[in-house]
């Protein structure tokens, strides 16, 4: 026998049994796809754009520091226009063009037109502008990292009884987020006996002179303005026809069009928002930081852009994992789903956010401001 030989022999036979047994074990996640659909242009673009600089500036330091058995993250954008009948062309874009598993929309109505489409595909939903009851109630692949819909616009409703305000006039416009807005406000309104007007709206309406005129005959002494940057133009008219009551907004205020719209009728109007001094302030510093050194410009609204943030780097805490938690034969948003409801405290910048059993956030909490210039337009209300 040439043991010299065998040796060797040996040797090879060895490795190539362990390679073999190696190849047999649970292939790596490597990198997992992520698309955003949100308003880019035509409407809104203040809760897209910078929402989506937001969700990329966390996938680039996310991926710049990654770990080894960590994926890596791709982000994908879409524009939907504000417009939720875009909502599921664009969403076929993205399975199709880059097979995403997980999916951002900021449209409450695009939300709900996806349902289906997001069951069909083991697709988990993720809303970062949006929470509430309407979303909470949609299905179990749909998870909401937000402001509280409720929440932050029973604060109009809150500050009118706090005025005295007896007759209420309230413009909304029509999709499922200003109608919530609306509900809440209403119901607030009618618990405290004030009297509340709610003027439907039509998209892309400009003109409101018809309206005005009837409600200033009946001598209401509160407006407010549940919509977006059309809204600027009623805020016009009903200051050139004499209307001197206060007006209320929404947390969509500051979308340059609006005071544009409005001929600067807009300020001292009153709405709710957030800024940093509501969340974590040294953490949302370093975030305008790094947001104003990779983009040149400041966000001009900063609640969405926070929030996209806080739910991008949320999700990425859950997916980093998923080479150690994942079981191989569980479908992918099975292993998320049950990832995310097991969020009870994320130290956010926007605060510390836990996901509830139905999907929903709790942990942000908006304040009331003023517009009080253009150069200043976000003053805390004293109350």
């Amino acid at each position: 026998m040439n043991l010299t030989k065998s040796i060797p022999t040996a040797l090879v036979t060895c490795l190539c049994l362990l390679l073999s047994l190696s190849s047999c074990g649970p292939k790596q996640v490597e990198e997992i796809n992520i698309g955003y659909i949100g308003p880019l242009s035509v409407r809104a673009v203040d809760l897209g754009v910078d929402p989506s600089n937001a969700m990329q500036l966390a996938i680039d330091q996310y991926n710049a520091n990654r770990a080894d058995g960590e994926p890596k993250i791709n982000l994908f954008i879409e524009d939907d226009q504000w417009n939720p009948k875009n909502a599921i062309p664009v969403y076929n874009k993205l399975r199709e063009e880059h097979n995403v598993e997980i999916v951002f929309v900021s449209n409450t109505n695009s939300n709900i037109r996806l349902q289906e489409k997001i069951l069909e595909d083991g697709v988990i939903l993720v809303n970062p502008l949006n929470n509430g009851k309407q979303l909470n109630v949609l299905n179990k692949n749909t998870f909401q990292v937000a402001k509280d819909t409720e929440q932050a616009n029973g604060l109009i409703a809150i500050r009118i009884i706090e005025l005295g305000l007896k007759k209420v006039a309230l413009f909304q416009f029509p999709n499922v987020y200003m109608t919530r807005a609306s509900e809440e406000v209403e119901r607030l309104l009618d618990n405290a006996n004030i009297e509340i007007h709610v003027v439907p709206t039509e998209v892309g309406q400009t003109t409101f002179k018809k309206q005005l005129e009837q409600l200033k005959s009946e001598e209401h002494d509160a407006y407010v303005f549940f919509g977006y940057k059309e809204f600027g133009f009623a805020m016009k008219e009903a200051r050139d026809m004499g209307i001197t009551a206060p007006f209320f907004g929404s947390t969509v205020l500051l979308d340059p069009e609006f005071y544009n719209n409005s001929e600067g009728a807009i300020i001292g109007t009153e709405y709710p928002f957030f800024t940093p001094a509501d969340g974590n302030r040294i953490l949302v510093n370093e975030f305008l930081a790094d947001f104003e050194k990779q983009f040149n410009k400041k966000p001009v609204s900063v609640w969405p852009t926070m929030q996209a943030y806080d739910a991008t780097n949320l999700v990425l805490s859950r997916v980093r994992t998923i080479n150690q938690s994942k079981d191989v034969d569980s479908p992918f948003d099975d292993w998320l789903r049950e990832s995310l409801l097991k969020v009870n405290y994320y130290q956010g910048i926007c605060g510390n956010i836990a996901i509830k059993k139905e999907g929903g956030s709790k942990g942000i909490y908006f304040s009331l401001y003023k517009y009080d210039s253009k150069e200043n337009p976000i003053v805390k209300v004293k109350r």
